[in-house]
């Protein structure tokens, strides 16, 4: 198994672990209330992009994601973001973009979606090495998530399983 699959496995050992322990808190208690302007973001699941959607010149179809932040009245925040992109490259087959981020700002937005901030690693799943220190913003309503990574803005994606949850 060369680096990248085991990276792959691992992030989807991570990505599993998240989504049962989502689906084990959504199901047996609502995350604990937060305080006055602190905002607690949950999700994993699947997604789905429109057809157009690409990266860096690879077409994608989707994505498997997990992410947590707690996010403090005044705009701090902490938590971790794991992303695969699944898209098809111009040879054929299927690649995997790998981002694994740290959240550090965050914002509940007017219309109920939250919002976050920080810097993240991406590899692009085809032998080039790993980008570092790459910006990101992720803005997530019940629906679905956008990603901007960064200069880099994908198409909103539509939850196709799973759950995202801001309280």
């Amino acid at each position: 198994m060369n680096s990248l699959e085991r990276e792959v496995a691992q992030v989807m050992r991570r990505l599993a672990l998240v989504a049962l322990l989502a689906m084990v808190t959504l199901a047996l208690a609502p995350l604990p209330a937060a305080a006055e302007g602190e905002t607690v973001i949950s999700a994993a699941g699947e997604a789905s992009f429109p057809e157009d959607a690409s990266f860096n010149g690879i077409p994608l179809s989707g994505s498997t994601f997990g992410f947590g932040a707690f996010v403090a009245g005044d705009g701090t925040a902490s938590g971790d973001v794991d992303i695969v992109l699944v898209g098809t490259p111009p040879l054929g087959g299927e690649q995997k973009i790998v981002v694994v981020g740290n959240v550090a700002t965050g914002a509940l937005n007017v219309d109920g979606s939250a919002t976050l901030g920080g810097t993240a690693s991406v590899d692009m799943g085809d032998g080039t090495p790993r980008l570092t220190d790459i910006p990101f913003v992720l803005t997530a309503t019940a629906d679905g998530l956008q990603l901007v990574l960064g200069t880099t803005t994908l198409p909103a994606q539509t939850l196709a399983l799973g759950a995202i949850d801001i309280q």
